[in-house]
């Protein structure tokens, strides 16, 4: 089974402002491959706002020589396209990102299902004090440089594993069934 967690940052609330992308890609449980990509926004939304600089630490000058998302798609997208699941924490963000810069650049919709892992861990460990990235990543022992997109990635497969773990599933599938969760279809 393979599972691809997606993983974005961006430079400012605008819906296409990402400035990097990040997949974690886990095969059988075990990470095979985790790609990076720095992406330059596209004109007119890709301002560095203060606050979204102080949480990742990327600014307009480490994107200056970046590809726009376009240069990068194929991969990603064909990626996404392949996973069984495809999973992020905050979907509804990455997701929803990922949605409005497909529409913007005019690219093909992919075809995929995701999940949502935050969602997921709210079932899965109710009595924890939050469920944000770095609480979840805390609590299965995991260090990661967290608001890195591929760090972020490979930490939110990290905790779906936990997850699968504590539950004794087998399968993501599994686990979803055991908190009552279904999967999405992405929809452009």
């Amino acid at each position: 089974m393979t599972i691809v967690s997606l993983d974005f940052e961006t430079a400012n609330p605008s819906r296409v402002s990402i400035c990097a992308a990040g997949l974690a890609v886990f095969v059988d449980g075990q990470l095979t491959e985790s790609p990076y990509w720095l992406v330059k926004p596209p004109k007119g939304h890709g301002w560095f706002h203060e606050r979204f600089i102080e949480c990742h630490g990327l600014t307009h000058l480490d994107v200056a020589d970046a590809p726009e998302f376009p240069v990068i798609a194929p991969e990603l997208l064909a990626c996404l396209g392949r996973a069984d699941l495809v999973i992020a924490h905050n979907a509804g963000f990455d997701i929803g990102h990922l949605r409005a810069t497909v529409e913007h650049f005019g690219l093909e919709c992919p075809d995929f299902e995701y999940v949502c892992t935050c969602a997921l861990a709210r079932r899965v460990w109710p009595d924890l004090p939050d469920h944000q990235l770095s609480t979840l990543a805390t609590h299965i022992g995991h260090q990661f440089n967290h608001h890195h997109a591929q760090a972020d990635g490979e930490a939110a497969g990290r905790v779906l594993l936990a997850m699968m773990a504590q539950v004794k599933a087998k399968t993501p599938r599994e686990v979803l069934e055991s908190a009552g969760i279904e999967a999405k279809r992405f929809q452009c």
